[in-house]
């Protein structure tokens, strides 16, 4: 079956005035020109949180406080902050304010929701298929089955247009190199400056999906798809035609009015 989830916060939110910042971005690494790290701590201990969930970021813009959700990439057990992927959108509410902030900087972090989460107990093979700065959940999924015993197969496909944009790369490629992940990056625009040097595989994310998908079993796979609607709906349709049943979804919308919705 398809799995059905409650749908997160829709759009961007405008937050009363009243509202504190209670984090601070620690840190933050330019992945490339349009999309970055950021690492924001609250003041007191983490909220407990669950691997695919995500956690409203805001900011003071003309005295209100504008608010975007962004997964976590975080390990739920140990991290003491949440990691983030941010997008920069030109004209957006919030992204071009947090663009220029730098570590040090105060923001508003919201508790932990969604339901975009892995099932207890799963041993099928994990087939984890993302675009962009949508691979997130997935590195903190990576980390929460990294625990379980016996740890189940994960493959993790994530598509980009330029090969700059490839977040946690070196993270992924030592994971591969130690087995504990499948690693299947692709460019979808090799020729693009941002991609000088790209010798690895080319093409959308569900022309990945569809070549990986020979060589799995069906009804001995769950698929998490996370990334742009496209690209879920297109590769979700890849998967169906295949007789790939489980799937699960969450949409990342990169507009001025962007939330993740998972379906």
């Amino acid at each position: 079956m398809t799995s059905v989830l409650t749908a997160g916060p829709q759009g961007t939110r405008a937050a009363p005035a009243a509202a504190a910042e209670n984090a601070t971005i620690v840190a933050r690494d330019d992945v490339s020109r349009t999309v970055a790290r950021f690492v924001v701590r609250p003041d007191g201990p983490m909220l407990p949180f669950t691997a695919g969930q995500y956690v409203a970021v805001g900011m003071r813009v003309d005295g209100r406080l504008i608010q975007r959700p962004y997964s976590s990439a975080s390990h739920p057990g140990t991290a003491d902050a949440h990691e983030l992927l941010v997008r920069h959108v030109p004209g957006g509410a919030l992204t071009p304010h947090l663009w220029r902030a730098g570590v040090g900087t105060r923001v508003r972090l919201g508790p932990p929701k969604g339901l975009f989460v892995l099932a207890a107990d799963d041993s099928r093979l994990h087939l984890l298929i993302a675009s962009g700065t949508g691979l997130a959940p997935f590195v903190s999924m990576v980390r929460s089955l990294a625990e379980r015993h016996p740890r189940p197969r994960i493959v993790l496909v994530h598509g980009v247009s330029r090969a700059e944009d490839l977040a946690y790369r070196d993270t992924l490629e030592s994971w591969a190199t130690a087995g504990l992940v499948e690693y299947v990056p692709t460019v979808s625009r090799p020729a693009d400056p941002g991609s000088a040097g790209w010798i690895g595989r080319m093409g959308r994310t569900e022309a990945a999906v569809a070549d990986i998908c020979a060589s799995l079993e069906p009804t001995d796979t769950v698929a998490y798809l996370c990334g742009n609607p496209g690209m879920v709906e297109n590769a979700s349709g890849v998967l169906r035609v295949r007789g790939f049943s489980d799937i699960r979804t969450e949409s990342f919308w990169e507009g001025a009015a962007a939330a993740p919705s998972a379906a």
